[in-house]
């Protein structure tokens, strides 16, 4: 009997990390699918440049990572396959130096399980974001030929600036926000924005908005130091997918919010001075500066 339970052991010491693994990604994909939510992008997306050869570049990884793991067990299961046939059971017995190694095996297989749960649910959120960002990014793309810059993904220390649209008239900081809907309809893609909060079906956020506008502030000091003249940046946040509502407060908020296809806000003068050819590219050249050298190949 204690031959069986030893051997048991050995095998559930072996295989239940893998079937707890296999497990965790079945649950992840039941779990997002009782959610019961969906994105809200709609349209296409088009293709930025080299993005077959991204595409590509994840498969490449994924398959190198494959082959790496496959390098890295090969050995032990060579020794499992001839050890295993040679050991005496009924001779062999577990020390309590073994059973603290196999106690030790499970909480770490426990403790990775657990670690790695965030790490997929911060992925999922992360391909939401990046989706977002590429939706907001070609709506506002069309502005050049309006007489608009547009510059993406600006770091700015520990974090990053979604977009900057230098218009005609005015600098603008875009936040890009991507909000799962619930359920159906038209009045599950409804926002109403009153100048300080968000109110989506069933929730309610200010993050967003102080976010946008923390940023741009930073943003504005960063461009008067770098062009030496003062630049007003105007904080926008950017709902792809979502129909927002104004309600009466909501001009008199410094912030801005809306759906990436209503750019009209970029053109509108509103009294301001045009930007001289020479300012602008000034403030582009500053932005540029933010982004890092590119790694050696």
């Amino acid at each position: 009997m204690n031959t069986v339970i030893m051997v048991v052991v050995l095998m559930a010491s072996i295989g239940l990390p893998m079937s707890f693994a296999v497990a965790m990604v079945f649950w992840q994909k039941r779990l997002q699918k009782r959610e019961g939510r969906r994105s809200p992008l709609t349209d296409k997306l088009a293709h930025l440049p080299g993005e077959q050869l991204r595409r590509r570049m994840g498969v490449l990884g994924d398959l190198i990572d494959e082959r790496v793991v496959q390098l890295l067990i090969i050995g032990p299961i060579v020794l499992l396959i001839i050890l295993l046939p040679r050991v005496n059971w009924s001779a062999f017995k577990l020390s309590w130096l073994d059973w603290l190694v196999i106690v030790a095996a499970f909480g770490m297989t426990l403790l990775n399980i657990k670690r790695v749960v965030p790490l997929w649910r911060e992925r999922r959120q992360c391909k939401q974001g990046m989706l977002a960002e590429i939706a907001v990014a070609q709506q506002l793309d069309r502005l050049q030929a309006q007489d608009c810059l547009v510059v993406h993904d600006i770091p700015a220390g520990n974090f990053n600036i979604d977009h900057v649209v230098i218009g005609p008239h005015a600098v603008f900081m875009v936040e890009t926000k991507s909000r799962l809907k619930k359920g159906d309809g038209k009045a599950s893609a409804n926002v109403t924005y009153d100048g300080k909060a968000l109110q989506f079906p069933g929730w309610m956020e200010t993050k967003p908005v102080e976010q946008a506008r923390a940023q741009a502030r930073w943003l504005a000091e960063y461009l008067g130091g770098e062009t030496g003249e003062p630049t007003p940046v105007i904080p926008v946040v950017c709902l792809p997918g979502w129909f927002v509502t104004l309600g009466k407060d909501a001009h008199r908020s410094d912030v801005r919010v809306l759906n990436p296809k209503m750019t009209n806000l970029f053109l509108e003068a509103r009294s301001r001075q045009r930007f001289e050819t020479s300012r602008r590219n000034r403030i582009v050249t500053a932005l540029y500066k933010r982004y890092p050298e590119l790694d050696a190949i």
